[in-house]
């Protein structure tokens, strides 16, 4: 098991420090290739990873962040859901444990599409055709209302998933998923196309998103020392869980916060 792009992406270091403190904005800050959450005016966004500061505040409590999107929760009976609650007991054991802001079992999902967020209101980010001054329920209501009659396009059996390792430590930790075939590949990243298509939203990174299941968010950048700690933990825990699981149907769902995803209706 590797963590992709290396464990060390969410080392600090101190090059181009000066100029992320300018701009006030976290280390590795790309709009332009991902989903990145606007500098609060104020916040040191510099010294901590991109998500603090707007889904958890610098002592990891949980902050307001609304929005919608598509996701599949995971099934609590299941297989990956069992180990991923040994895992966590395992992690909040461990000495590092505090440089994390956990996730509650019940709200673990994979996202299929990131959706809209409300503290994002760039154009591009926004429903087409809906003014970026809209109230949240007047997008939450838009949104519904396009993907209304939207089939998944997935077939008729559960997809199938893969656990392909854990993701960068950059922002938390996470599982990398990857559908187990290649046509489970196309349907999953047609069924983005085509949300994409609906709203008229195209979020950077689109083609290149990496699907995933958080755990955590990490609260402070992680020390060389930190990194290696993290990384051969969970490089032990790699063969403890399951190698694949059942997706569960694409839900249209909205949220207040990171701890709970209210479905509105699954996708036909």
């Amino acid at each position: 098991m590797t963590l992709s792009n290396g464990a060390t992406d969410g080392i600090q270091s101190t090059e181009g420090k000066k100029d992320n403190a300018t701009l006030n904005t976290p280390k590795g800050y790309r709009p332009l290739e991902r989903v990145e959450p606007l500098p609060k005016p104020g916040f040191p966004h510099h010294l901590y990873p991109r998500w603090i500061g707007h889904k958890f505040d610098p002592e990891g409590k949980i902050m307001s962040y609304p929005g919608n999107g598509v996701l599949s929760p995971l099934n609590p009976a299941s297989d990956l859901h069992h180990a991923l609650y040994g895992l966590l007991a395992d992690i909040k054991k461990q000495d590092w444990a505090s440089l994390y802001s956990f996730l509650p079992p019940s709200s673990w999902h994979m996202t299929t599409y990131e959706g809209i967020s409300d503290q994002i209101r760039h154009r591009e980010q926004w429903p087409a055709g809906l003014p970026v001054t809209s109230s949240l329920k007047a997008c939450h209501a838009h949104v519904a209302t396009r993907l209304a009659d939207l089939q998944h396009g997935l077939g008729d059996a559960p997809l199938q998933i893969k656990v392909a390792g854990f993701e960068s430590l950059a922002d938390g930790i996470a599982l990398r998923l990857e559908p187990v075939s290649a046509e489970g590949e196309r349907a999953l990243r047609d069924l983005r196309d085509r949300l994409s298509e609906r709203l008229g939203v195209r979020h950077p990174g689109h083609d290149t998103y990496s699907f995933h299941m958080g755990m955590g968010y990490l609260l402070r950048y992680l020390s060389t020392e930190d990194a290696a700690k993290i990384t051969e933990f969970l490089q032990g825990w790699q063969a403890k869980l399951p190698a694949s699981f059942e997706l569960a149907v694409p839900e249209y769902c909205v949220y207040d916060d990171m701890y709970a995803f209210r479905r509105v209706f699954y996708l036909d």
